[in-house]
This record gives structure tokens, sequence and C-alpha cells, in this order.
């Protein structure tokens, strides 16, 4: 049950963060249980459940992925793609060979939330 801070600039994102709202991991998808770096989670939004990747955290992550001060998700729509159209913070650049090697959660799309990211740190 983190929160996170939703970080695309989907509507529902949007309303969630302004009322102080915001959502809460229900589920991770993967083996260990833990979200690490670009996993797929399942989120509570706004009485709403949405999938969401993860693309920052503030855990201390494996050497050369930098800390971030809050958890940071992309919402993602019942067909794996972003809702928003623009990620406004930066992402890590290490996230991009992360999500290509990640092929066993089916239905994302993670070429279209790297295309959409605007900065790379």
């Amino acid at each position: 049950m983190s929160k996170l801070r939703v970080v695309d600039n989907s509507e529902l994102g949007k309303r969630a963060m302004a009322e102080g709202k915001p959502p809460k991991v229900i589920h991770v998808y993967n083996k260990t249980g833990i979200g690490k770096m670009g996993d797929t989670v399942l989120v509570a939004v706004k009485g709403e459940k949405k999938k969401g990747v993860l693309v920052g955290l503030k855990q201390n992550q494996k050497s050369k992925i930098p800390k971030f001060d809050s958890n940071n998700v992309v919402l993602l729509d019942e067909t794996g793609t972003p809702l928003g159209t623009r990620i406004h913070v930066p992402i890590p650049t290490v996230l991009r060979t992360i999500l290509k090697q990640k092929t066993y959660t089916k239905g994302v799309d993670y070429t279209k939330i790297l295309s959409i990211a605007s900065t790379f740190v």
C-alpha cells in the first residue's frame, strides 16, 4: 500500500494528485512482490483500478540508478498504452535497458512509455 506520485499528464492522475489523494499500490506483478524500477503494478486511484509502471523509486537501487524523492508511476489503460501524452519528470536512462529486457508482462507497450518521456537522467 505504498503511496505513489503520478508523473504523466493523464486526467485521472492530475485529479487524484490535485485532491491530495495519491494512488496506492495494490499488487506488484513480479515473483518477489517488491516493486523495482520498471515493474508493472496494480494501482488504486480515485476508486478505480489501473495498471502502472514504476519509473522512479525512493529506495536504494543498484549502481547507476538514481534515487528519487518520491515513488513515481506512469498510468496505463487496459491495452497497456500510457493514459497521458507526456511525462513531466526526468526518468533514468537505465530504464531503457530494463524495459527492453522485460518480456514477461503481456500487453504493456514499454516503447510508448519511453517515447513520451521528455528528459532522461
